[in-house]
């Protein structure tokens, strides 16, 4: 199932006024240091949100490092320049969100890109959003060709079809999937776990994790089985989704502080710092 997380909008003044009160209504503050693997810092956001102004969100949300993206793309090099030890910058290969549902099809993006990829020292490609047969054209092989070339990561937003084909090009690059696939069955997740050493579940709005605030037993289960495959990520997509970062990070620590403390720590932040080099 690849799900819309893009169809609800709250109006302009609804959002600024959330920003503005962003302290009286934050969660828990910081706590459990989190790398979030799945940031946005697009156009819309850059508007409301100054760079120095997201930072100090991020200090808020006791969000230690993150892996940023933006469509368009130079936003993300703007608060790269002011936090190049925080942030980590990765490049979507659409300039736009129309592109988003063409872009596999245009045989110039990979040079594009490849011009791009000069302008900061990006880490990856995405978050990009690709499904079934499209994640085997003849532009995402070529863009994965490219990330091996300069030892980038993937970041896909895909289904299950299109994340088998991306895997089935990229077997020496590390593969982010992002939302751990929605809500593909737990079995799936451990069959894809095992065949591909490389491949990375981030968690923002996966599916089952909890019910009633309580880690289920089938996926406590599974982060105990593969404790150093798990992202944290809070997929700031929007203004709206900014506003709620620090309460969206506290939801994840609630359940982090269910599991053993050294399988916690990895998730939060332990696994991302290995892939990243950061090791917070």
């Amino acid at each position: 199932m690849n799900v819309n997380i893009e169809l609800i909008r709250v109006p302009l003044a609804v959002v600024t006024c959330l920003l503005l009160l962003f302290p009286a209504i934050a969660g828990a503050g910081p706590g459990l240091p989190v790398f979030d693997t799945h940031l946005h810092y697009s156009e819309d956001v850059q508007k409301l949100i100054p760079p120095e102004r997201a930072l100090e969100l991020l200090d808020a949300a006791g969000i230690a490092h993150a892996v940023v993206s933006a469509t368009p793309g130079p936003a993300v090099e703007v608060l790269y320049r002011l936090a190049p030890g925080r942030v980590v910058p990765f490049l979507r290969p659409y300039p736009t969100r129309a592109h988003r549902n063409t872009w596999f099809r245009d045989p110039e993006l990979p040079d594009l890109l490849r011009a791009q990829l000069a302008r900061i020292p990006y880490r990856g490609i995405g978050e990009f959003h690709v499904a079934g047969t499209n994640a085997g054209s003849a532009t995402v092989k070529a863009i994965i060709r490219l990330a091996q070339q300069h030892r980038l990561v993937l970041h896909a937003h895909t289904d299950l079809e299109g994340l088998q084909l991306i895997l089935a090009e990229a077997d020496d690059t590390d593969v982010i999937w992002a939302h751990a696939g929605f809500d593909e069955p737990i079995a799936t997740l451990q069959r894809l776990l095992e065949l591909h050493p490389r491949l990375w579940l981030e968690l923002s709005y996966r599916e089952g994790i909890t019910e009633a605030d309580r880690l289920t037993p089938a996926w406590r289960q599974l982060f105990t089985d593969y404790p150093r495959r798990f992202l944290v990520g809070t997929d700031t997509w929007s203004p709206q989704r900014w506003a709620e970062i620090s309460d969206l990070v506290t939801e994840a620590r609630l359940w982090l502080a269910q599991l053993p403390t050294d399988i916690a720590q990895q998730i939060a932040y332990g696994n991302a710092g290995r892939l990243f080099g950061t090791d917070e």
